[in-house]
């Protein structure tokens, strides 16, 4: 599971290689927020959904091409900066879990995997936060693991009651929001999180 580390081209190559395509148990279709994962069988809260393979790039701007199964054909989509997250001197995007789309409620959370040691983040899995049902969406809270939006930033329309409005990242949340969210985020963000607040 530990994430691998390439260039642009050698990243672009293996997308040339390789169609990226749902895990058992879900599939990649067309929702209301657009290209999305959703569930092909009941998952239960507290269970795995999914584990991503995951790419640290070296910090870019750059759009990559991939072929995506989609129901029975083969579609070219980009996988734009985006999809992925900015770290410190790199990027990370993990397939097929850069196709998740965001909601403020989501469906499923983040959890490290950490090395040996017990001291390393050398990954993550998706779980799920309630049962979901097929055809559920498997979403994913952006600001829990995207510090600033990375210069994207979009108007949220999940929804949800509690729903962020804007999002622009962990930073632009209000102290009283990020509180309440200081058990879920990703181990970066917490680290950054930690140094603004002394």
């Amino acid at each position: 599971m530990q994430p691998q580390t390439t260039s642009p081209g050698d990243f672009q190559a293996y997308l040339d290689a390789h169609v990226i395509v749902a895990p058992a148990g879900m599939e990649l279709r067309q929702g209301p927020h657009g290209l999305g994962l959703f569930v092909t069988r009941p998952f239960h809260q507290g269970e795995e959904v999914l584990r991503a393979i995951e790419f640290h790039i070296p910090d870019d701007d750059q759009i990559y091409r991939a072929r995506v199964q989609i129901g029975g054909s083969l579609e070219e989509i980009d996988i734009t900066p985006m999809q992925s997250v900015r770290y410190e001197g790199f990027r990370a995007i993990d397939l097929p879990g850069c196709l998740m789309n965001h909601s403020c409620d989501p469906s499923t959370l983040s959890i490290d995997v950490k090395d040996d040691s017990g001291e390393n983040t050398v990954g993550y899995i998706q779980v799920a936060t309630r049962d979901l049902a097929p055809g559920d969406e498997i979403t994913c809270d952006y600001v829990l693991f995207d510090w600033d939006g990375d210069g994207h930033r979009f108007e949220c329309q999940c929804g949800s009651p509690g729903c962020y409005g804007y999002v622009a990242g962990f930073v632009s949340l209000p102290p009283e929001i990020q509180e309440q969210l200081a058990d879920r985020i990703y181990s970066e963000i917490r680290r950054k999180w930690e140094r603004t607040r002394g």
